[in-house]
């Protein structure tokens, strides 16, 4: 496979407005590995994020350079939420599906607590969908994940299963969660396939010759190595997405290729997954 040009990395966020116009945590950053260059930017509304990411990759689009670009929450559900939603086993119309309910303005404001809600619904008893602040909280959507029952999805998928520490895509409030996340950032991804068509692929589920390739990641994967490269006065968001995009701009071509392909067709996988060592290799060479 012919390597990547680029590597960009994203650390997204599900906030519900606008991030403070000096770089805090919790917000978007992008790291952007290409060739010796590591930069880092700092984006406060998710559609700004989008609006760089697309011009980059436009850009690079044009030039006739690869590009891989990870985001930081999954990218699909446990086995059977698809085929429950939508009828379907294809994560694409999970994506698809939440393109079209989600409403997400130039200011961050949207309707994710209406979303769960209405996906809440899908299934028998309550959940899976959990956590929301105290004025959205109902018997329909609880604010503890021990007060859902019944409602027969997995809490975790199979790479969640052999990584503990990641938090399950149902949660969507509070410390760790990345429920909401995934919520607000699988419609742009979805954008991104309109946009680009055949010339995008997304891992695992699909092939990845093709010039740009989404994939999910998890900087957790080398947490106790970056952590301790965070100098005084950092913010180990930004420093996470620089080294993670240095990690894997630095593997071999040949073996992010055989990353790329790994993983489940339904649920999806966390890119890197026990390749730690090759990637903390690359990260501080």
């Amino acid at each position: 496979m012919r390597p990547f040009d680029t590597v960009m990395m994203v650390d997204w966020s599900a906030r519900s407005t606008p991030s403070p116009a000096r770089p805090t945590k919790d917000a978007i950053f992008i790291g952007i590995a290409q060739g010796a260059d590591l930069t880092v930017h700092y984006k406060r509304t998710r559609h700004a994020a989008m609006a760089f990411l697309t011009e980059r990759i436009d850009a690079l689009r044009a030039a006739g350079r690869r590009v891989l670009v990870g985001f930081d929450f999954p990218f699909g559900y446990p086995r059977g939420f698809a085929r429950a939603v939508t009828g379907r086993d294809d994560p694409f119309a999970v994506w698809e599906w939440l393109a079209a309910a989600i409403t997400d303005d130039e200011k961050n404001g949207n309707n994710r607590w209406e979303v769960a809600l209405r996906l809440n619904a899908m299934f028998p008893g309550v959940g899976p969908f959990w956590g929301c602040p105290a004025t959205v909280a109902s018997t329909d959507l609880p604010a503890k994940g021990r007060l859902r029952e019944g409602h027969g999805m997995k809490e975790r998928r199979a790479v969640e299963r052999l990584l503990p520490r990641a938090q399950p895509c149902w949660k969507l409030f509070t410390t760790g969660s990345v429920g909401s996340q995934v919520l607000m950032g699988l419609p742009h991804l979805q954008r991104l396939r309109e946009r680009y068509g055949a010339d995008l692929s997304v891992s695992p589920f699909e092939a990845g010759e093709t010039p740009i390739v989404l994939a999910e990641i998890y900087p957790g994967l080398l947490d106790a190595a970056i952590k301790a490269q965070v100098r005084k006065g950092e913010i180990l968001d930004a420093v996470q997405v620089r080294l993670v995009a240095k990690a894997f701009a630095g593997v071999a071509a040949d073996d992010l290729a055989a990353m790329l392909q790994e993983g489940d067709a339904e649920e999806g996988w966390i890119l890197g997954l026990g390749h730690e060592a090759a990637l903390l290799d690359a990260m501080v060479r």
